[in-house]
């Protein structure tokens, strides 16, 4: 992966999220949704909500639970290579998922050769969008957006919750490639962040508009929260996905 998107990872950026006066507006409260393996247990408690439930995988067991939009696939937690062992899952909560550790620096080689981004990038966890029950977790299949679907919403609650990057992968987009599309997040804790499709960009770290806007005309295969390591300073986190849904005009 190009070292360039961790460079610039966490710079001190807040995202300014509009307000879509027409949009389902989630409700902070209401933190996640039932923990129940039961279909659609909870998927209209908030509009737009998307419960997370139990899933299969021993590694990360969650998965996103009946909803209208489409949308189903399991959980998934990559760290990277060196620097982010300490960050682990709490496999114990319901209807949510809770990490816990450091995202360690990044190391400045004593040569002043250039820093290894690519094997201290940190950490990302997320959902597939389209993966039916027993399907390869290894092929990502598209969920076409449906009409009137804008962007996504989520929750994070917790003591220590470091500058997140929202990231989702348009059809036929390379995230190796640096091809994905994201948005800089500074959340607080239990407070629902909005983030439309039009405020992601492909390298949303470079710069406020990035070097691309995000095409979601070919659907989406996956999204995720990453926490990206930094030269700077070491990210400690401690914090848990309590919500997450869509945003509909």
């Amino acid at each position: 992966m190009d070292c360039r998107s961790y460079a610039h990872a966490l710079w001190p950026l807040a995202l300014a999220l509009a307000a879509c006066s027409s949009k389902a507006t989630p409700n902070a409260d209401s933190g996640g949704a039932s923990g129940s393996d039961e279909a659609g247990s909870s998927a209209g408690a908030v509009p737009g909500q998307i419960p997370i439930i139990a899933g299969s995988s021993a590694d990360v067991p969650y998965q996103l639970g009946t909803n209208p939009y489409g949308i189903q696939g399991a959980a998934f937690f990559s760290r990277a290579p060196m620097g982010s062992d300490s960050v682990v899952i709490d496999k114990t909560e319901d209807g949510k998922i809770c990490l816990q550790g450091t995202v360690e620096m990044v190391p400045t080689p004593a040569d002043g050769s250039h820093p290894p981004y690519s094997t201290y990038w940190g950490i990302e966890l997320g959902f597939n969008l389209n993966q039916g029950p027993g399907s390869d977790p290894t092929v990502k299949t598209p969920w076409l957006v449906p009409a009137g679907v804008v962007g996504f919403w989520f929750t994070v609650e917790g003591t220590t919750i470091p500058t997140l990057r929202f990231k989702t992968t348009p059809t036929g987009k390379d995230p190796a490639q640096e091809q994905d599309s994201c948005a800089l997040v500074s959340p607080s804790s239990g407070v629902d962040n909005q983030v439309l499709f039009t405020d992601m960009y492909v390298q949303c770290w470079d710069g406020p508009q990035g070097t691309g806007t995000t095409d979601v005309s070919m659907g989406l295969l996956d999204v995720g929260l990453q926490v990206a390591a930094a030269v700077e300073t070491p990210f400690p986190v401690d914090f848990c996905l309590t919500g997450f849904g869509v945003i509909t005009e």
